[in-house]
């Protein structure tokens, strides 16, 4: 069962890629040590679902990561992450494919991985929980789930909104701008 693309997040990603620089990607590797709480990914495995831009499996290609697995459902995503692989080097431990973590039979033929990354991607799938219940099935015993979700608050009028205003603010200021 393959996704249907509603938003290519990818067009943004293309943009977005000509803005990757050595800051950037310090602070993609910045935030995945301070937040596992290690120096380096040396020897650890790194599954990136939704993975955009690349941006971040390029940080665990960096930091050490002795495989990576990246895929988006948006395969001008999967053209973007591509692009950083071969910024990388095209190294042979670090894997892309187009599909969605709601197709059961990719999902299968996955392995399980010592870091499995879902930053702000879950949500967008259509069927939330199952996208959490699948992550999370593909990570090692001890190992890590590093998802981030918008959350449900109620707005000023009291009906219910999946995003909290702040980062509604930031997503339209960000899609306003080039």
């Amino acid at each position: 069962m393959q996704q249907d693309v509603s938003f290519s997040f990818g067009r943004n990603w293309q943009n977005f890629l000509q803005s990757v620089d050595e800051s950037r990607l310090t602070i993609a590797k910045e935030s995945l040590t301070q937040f596992l709480n290690m120096d380096s990914l040396r020897g650890k495995t790194f599954l990136d679902i939704g993975c955009g831009s690349g941006l971040f499996s390029y940080a665990a290609n960096n930091l050490g990561a002795s495989k990576i697995v990246s895929f988006d459902v948006d395969p001008i995503s999967v053209e973007c992450c591509k692009s950083l692989r071969e910024r990388a080097g095209n190294p042979p431990e670090w894997k892309i494919y187009e599909g969605s973590i709601l197709d059961n039979e990719f999902v299968s033929q996955l392995d399980h991985f010592d870091i499995v990354y879902a930053w702000g991607v879950l949500h967008h799938t259509g069927n939330m929980w199952e996208a959490i219940y699948q992550s999370a099935g593909l990570v090692k015993q001890a190992g890590y789930l590093y998802i981030a979700l918008y959350n449900k608050i109620l707005t000023r009028s009291g009906g219910p909104s999946w995003i909290h205003s702040f980062w509604l603010n930031i997503k339209k200021f960000y899609n306003s701008h080039p």
